[in-house]
C-alpha cells in the first residue's frame, strides 16, 4: 500500500496497524517516479491546486492508480470528487456524511480527549470508533486509514477495533 503526502503521515502510521503488508510514504514527486506496483493507493490530503490543474498529490495518485488494484479517494474534496469520476480502475471512497461513499462517518463528535464517530459502509455495516482526539482532531486521517483497510478487504469490525485500540 502507498500512501501518498508529506512523509511522516498519521494516516500512513494508522494503516501499519490495520493491514498486513508494508506501507510505503511517498512523496507526490516520489510517488511519479515509483516503478512499484501498490495493491491500493491512498492520498491523505489534495492541496489545492493552482488554476485548473491537478495538484501534486492528485497527479500523484492518478500517475499510481495504473499500478495499484484500488484507489483510495475523499469525497468531501472537490477535487476528490472529480477524480473519484475520472479513475480508470476501482475506486474505494470515503466521506464525512456523502452517502454515495462506499465508506462514510456519522455523528462525529469530540468528548474530552476522544474523536468518535460512527463508521457506515454501503454493505450496511456499521462500527463504532473511537481514538485519541490528540491536539486537534484528524477525523479524515482515521476515515483515510479505515477507507484503505477496508478496499484491502480488512472486515470493518475488525479495522475499528485495531483503530480504537
Amino acid at each position: 500500500m502507498a500512501v501518498i503526502g508529506r512523509g511522516g503521515t498519521l494516516t500512513a502510521g494508522l494503516l501499519r496497524a490495520l493491514v498486513p503488508g508494508p506501507v510505503v510514504e511517498l512523496t507526490p514527486c516520489q510517488a511519479a517516479l515509483y516503478e512499484g506496483r501498490c495493491r491500493a493507493v491512498v492520498v491523505e490530503n489534495f492541496d489545492p491546486p493552482p488554476g485548473r490543474t491537478l495538484s501534486g498529490c492528485a497527479a500523484a495518485r492518478w500517475a499510481l492508480s495504473r499500478r495499484s488494484e484500488v484507489t483510495v479517494v475523499g469525497l468531501d474534496d472537490p477535487e476528490g470528487r472529480r477524480l473519484a469520476g475520472a479513475m480508470p480502475g476501482a475506486v474505494y471512497a470515503y466521506s464525512d456524511g456523502r452517502p454515495q461513499a462506499d465508506l462514510t462517518a456519522k455523528n462525529v463528535r469530540v468528548r474530552g480527549e476522544r474523536l468518535e464517530f460512527e463508521a457506515f459502509t454501503t454493505g450496511g455495516e456499521l462500527a463504532r470508533v473511537r481514538v485519541p482526539a490528540g491536539e486537534r482532531p484528524r477525523l479524515y486521517d482515521h476515515l483515510a486509514a479505515l477507507a484503505g483497510a477496508l478496499a484491502l478487504g480488512v472486515p470493518l469490525p475488525e479495522a475499528a477495533r485495531r483503530l480504537s485500540g
